[in-house]
């Protein structure tokens, strides 16, 4: 809620509370208690938080962290868990944190890191037909992972990335990354939020007009997006949540969560209502049984329809489910992400080879 995901963390705890709401704050006959803590956008007061939770307040899962150090930090600790209570990492992370994890205990609905800059790069080279691009990522492991991906499979194809520039975290202003960027025919990068809004602000006042391209659009949300104004129409992104996803289950939850919460839900936010809805059908499943050895199993056989779309697991944890590639588009009074192609029912990840 604060830090760098503050940015974020509202929108999740509302929708959050949102999909609570609709089941009265119970499950199989118990009763749910919801409890926030803050990480922060630190790894050490994540695992603070993480510790607390499970020490003081005993709570049988966890959804989330969001940020990447944040999010890893927490995932290693609960590897350590006794006992292994669940965690639901609600977006896309390392691969790593899947890796030595005795109780089988952690879960990534939405995939790796590689699994949203490996599409993109497909993507961008069979549809797009862009032959070369120029990249910026931020410093740090998320910023490597996306864009490393991205570029191992644009050059895959038969692509060339002629220039990487690597950005540290905190930087404000991106004049000088801007002014040496070279000619390509798109220009692929991923930083946080805050560092993205800034640099698609900066990007189009510099008079720059190279096609943008980000591996996962959840660091530009549709509020900073719109605010940003028309020149950011037409950026290209690679997304697993968007509440322009065409479907009758997603219209209808954005026009009820609009109803009653008097904002459309954020790409975040969709991620921890489906992390929530894995752990309401697990308990379903259980019926009401929440040890750890008992929900740990349900969750890896839940599959469930949400409005992000159907999702399921593999047996380390790891999400099965729907990809898709976007584009920034004008509706109505702002600026959002619109569905244009998707990879349906995936092993949320790079492929081996």
């Amino acid at each position: 809620m604060t830090g760098e995901s503050s940015l974020v963390g509202p929108g999740e705890k509302a929708a959050l509370e949102y999909r609570l709401e609709q089941v009265g704050y119970q499950v199989a006959g118990r009763k749910i208690e919801l409890v926030v803590d803050d990480d922060a956008s630190s790894p050490t007061t994540s695992v603070d938080a993480v510790k607390k939770q499970l020490l003081l307040d005993k709570v049988d899962i966890i959804l989330g962290p969001t940020m990447g150090a944040a999010a890893v930090a927490a995932g290693n600790y609960m590897k350590t868990a006794n006992p292994p209570i669940p965690i639901i990492i609600i977006m896309a992370k390392s691969g790593k944190l899947l890796e030595n994890v005795p109780g089988n205990n952690v879960f990534m609905p939405l995939g790796t890191d590689v699994s949203t800059g490996y599409y993109l790069g497909l993507y961008a080279y069979d549809k797009l037909g862009y032959k070369s691009v120029t990249t910026l990522l931020e410093d740090m492991i998320s910023g490597w992972d996306k864009v490393g991906a991205f570029v191992k499979a644009f050059e895959k194809q038969g692509g060339k990335s002629i220039q990487q520039q690597a950005v540290k975290s905190g930087t404000v202003d991106f004049s000088a990354y801007l002014a040496a960027i070279k000619p390509a025919d798109a220009v692929a990068f991923w930083f946080t939020p805050g560092l993205t809004a800034r640099f698609v602000a900066q990007y189009y006042a510099a008079g720059k007009t190279t096609p943008l391209l980000i591996p996962d659009s959840s660091v530009l949300l549709s509020k900073p997006l719109t605010q940003i104004g028309d020149k950011a129409i037409g950026i290209v992104s690679e997304i697993n949540y968007t509440t322009l996803i065409d479907t009758p289950m997603n219209k209808a939850y954005v026009a009820d969560y609009i109803q009653k919460k008097g904002s459309v839900p954020t790409t975040q936010g969709g991620a921890m209502d489906q992390a929530c809805q894995i752990f309401l059908e697990a308990v379903k499943m259980t019926n009401g049984d929440t040890t750890p050895a008992k929900l740990n199993e349900a969750i890896h056989k839940v599959k469930i329809e949400t409005p992000a779309g159907l999702v399921s697991f593999t047996p380390q944890g790891l999400g099965i489910g729907d990809l898709y590639i976007a584009k920034s588009t004008k509706v109505e009074d702002r600026l959002d992400w619109l569905p244009i192609y998707d990879y349906k029912q995936i092993v949320l990840d790079a492929p081996a080879n």
